[in-house]
């Protein structure tokens, strides 16, 4: 891990985000690692990180200039918001970092031939947590839904589960995108985020946030639509009002504009909405987020549960000595 790069911060701001778990998947070169680093970064509340800090004259650079580094392997980056004394020493005086914001940094699909190979790695990734966590409950005590809904929903790290996958689209929805954003929200609540607004007009905006909302409603596609039904986010959507998904995001500063003809902007640019898609995440919507994760953790281990219980039956006794 990197050493961290502490802000200047509220030492006790942040005790109510708890422990949350986010990833960011989407094409190769949509701005997944940039659109990471801002979400943390720039926020007020983050004690410390270990992100690279972003450089000022960084706030050209887009992801097809040569400082573009490809990620080639999911990352894990951690950022603190509290603090808290270490678990492994209970007599320390001292509280450390609590590292309870987790962003994971996903290769690609579009690096590789197969597209398939950088995804499966994502959703293996988040199949394990659930083994994981499974596999601490025991197979002989019958633990209810709501008993499970009670112990997960907590914020103070009972689980690994990634409780939101930005998904990132540029420019268009393509047919890989959607059946991505499937299969993925059988296991993470997927927010849907058009990337690098910058580079288009207001109205293209608008028309690919509806596009994209049509043709998920139709294909059948779960999305996390924060309390909010697909037929009002469309609305919104042809109407150019925020609030919902999917969210225009751009990780470039503006600058300030003159009158020399080089700052004549062509278009109208859609607003930026990363710091109203930050407070809904992190603030308003935290807690119901938080139980829309741990329900499909339930449903998943529901599917699973009688296999893995005679299994698991069957390893205990068969391991037990035979008495004659």
């Amino acid at each position: 891990m990197a050493t961290p790069h502490y802000l200047l911060a509220n030492p006790f701001a942040g005790q109510n985000i708890g422990h949350l778990r986010l990833a960011v998947v989407g094409d190769s070169g949509v701005g997944k690692t940039s659109f990471a680093r801002q979400f943390v970064e720039t926020l007020p509340e983050v004690l410390s990180h270990d992100w690279a800090p972003i450089k000022p004259d960084d706030d050209d650079n887009d992801d097809d200039d040569d400082d573009y580094v490809r990620t080639e392997a999911l990352t894990e980056k951690f950022a603190s918001t509290m603090k808290e004394i270490p678990w492994d020493n209970m007599d320390a005086d001292d509280e450390v970092p609590a590292n309870n914001l987790v962003f994971l940094d996903t290769p690609g699909y579009g690096s590789v031939v197969d597209a398939r190979t950088n995804f499966n790695l994502f959703m293996n990734y988040v199949s394990q947590t659930f083994e994981q966590k499974n596999s601490r409950i025991s197979p002989f005590i019958e633990v209810s839904n709501n008993e499970l809904m009670r112990s997960l929903v907590t914020g103070v790290g009972a689980h690994k589960f990634i409780d939101v996958c930005f998904y990132l689209i540029l420019h268009r929805l393509k047919p890989t995108d959607v059946e991505f954003m499937r299969l993925i929200s059988e296991k993470a609540n997927v927010v849907p985020i058009i990337a690098k607004v910058d580079t288009q007009s207001e109205q293209e905006v608008h028309e690919l946030k509806a596009h994209v909302l049509k043709t998920l409603k139709e294909q059948g596609v779960s999305i996390y639509t924060f309390r909010i039904d697909y037929d009002r986010l469309i609305q919104m959507a042809e109407k150019g009002q925020s609030g919902g998904p999917p969210f225009a995001v751009s990780t470039v500063q503006p600058k300030p504009v003159t009158e020399h003809p080089d700052d004549q902007i062509p278009f109208k640019h859609a607003a930026n909405e990363l710091p109203m898609l930050r407070k809904l995440v992190l603030e308003t919507q935290i807690t119901n987020i938080r139980q829309f994760t741990v329900k499909k953790f339930i449903n998943w281990r529901g599917k699973q549960q009688p296999q893995q219980q005679q299994q698991q039956q069957q390893s205990y006794y068969m391991q037990q000595p035979l008495i004659r």
